[in-house]
């Protein structure tokens, strides 16, 4: 049966969470459906819109909603295209839609799951436009996405040419979650490796306080006996555009 192409009225005040790139058609959302509820239990409820187009669907779990919008304009794909630098023709897009009150880890991780089963039913590529990360399906063999875990949604920038000679670290998606990110400079030469995972249980950590930090706070890993303070805050301009950003420091 030939597919029928329907005109798309996208609202531009809206922003993806995610977009996903493939080759050839999208997967029918009974596809995605069943996947999700072979994986999390579900169910999953697929809701089509008003104007009977399956193109828009609304996927919901409990208080945890999504909208997803199969097929977008060719302005939508050409301007996605040229800011992630891909090529594939199929675009899917995916908004974050839960209503105030859910909780921001479980509402990230509801669509972090539709976006792991869109990944895998096209053999696509995701693209995180808050975070910057790219989730291939191979990407997801060590992430089943049972419970929320930071590291799955949130991660660490760094950049290594500081004329200070200081290297700095930043993290990149505490913005979908409803939080200003967290920034740390250390001296160039040491490991980086317990910097990026210090910088990530202190950004936990402000999600479980459920607030970003002022300036002059003080934030406790007692798993590690350190204390970190907020010592600066700044707005800093990255490829997505201006974020606000703290500055956090320890021993």
């Amino acid at each position: 049966m030939k597919k029928i192409k329907r005109k798309m009225k996208v609202s531009r005040a809206r922003r993806p969470s995610f977009v996903v790139g493939y080759v050839g058609e999208s997967p029918p959302p009974g596809f995605l459906s069943a996947w999700y509820n072979q994986e999390y239990g579900g169910p999953l409820h697929i809701r089509f819109s008003s104007t009977q187009s399956f193109a828009i669907i609304e996927a919901s779990h409990l208080d945890w909603k999504a909208d997803i919008q199969f097929e977008s304009s060719p302005d939508e794909v050409s301007q996605l295209r040229d800011q992630i630098g891909w090529d594939h023709p199929g675009l899917t897009q995916v908004f974050a839609t839960s209503r105030i009150g859910v909780s921001r880890m479980d509402g990230v991780l509801f669509v972090a799951r539709l976006i792991r089963g869109l990944t895998l039913l096209t053999e696509g590529t995701a693209y995180d436009l808050v975070s910057g990360l790219y989730w291939n399906p191979s990407d997801w063999s060590d992430r089943s996405l049972v419970q929320f875990h930071i590291a799955d949604h949130v991660h660490v920038h760094q950049e290594e040419s500081l004329a200070d000679g200081r290297q700095w670290f930043v993290t990149r998606g505490m913005g979908k979650l409803g939080q200003e990110e967290l920034e740390v400079f250390r001296p160039r030469g040491l490991p980086e490796r317990p910097t990026k995972e210090r910088l990530l249980d202190f950004a936990h950590e402000c999600l479980l306080l459920g607030k970003s930090p002022k300036v002059g706070d003080l934030l406790h890993l007692r798993a590690y006996e350190i204390v970190g303070r907020i010592v600066k805050h700044r707005t800093i301009s990255i490829a997505s555009g201006q974020v606000n950003v703290r500055e956090v420091c320890w021993d």
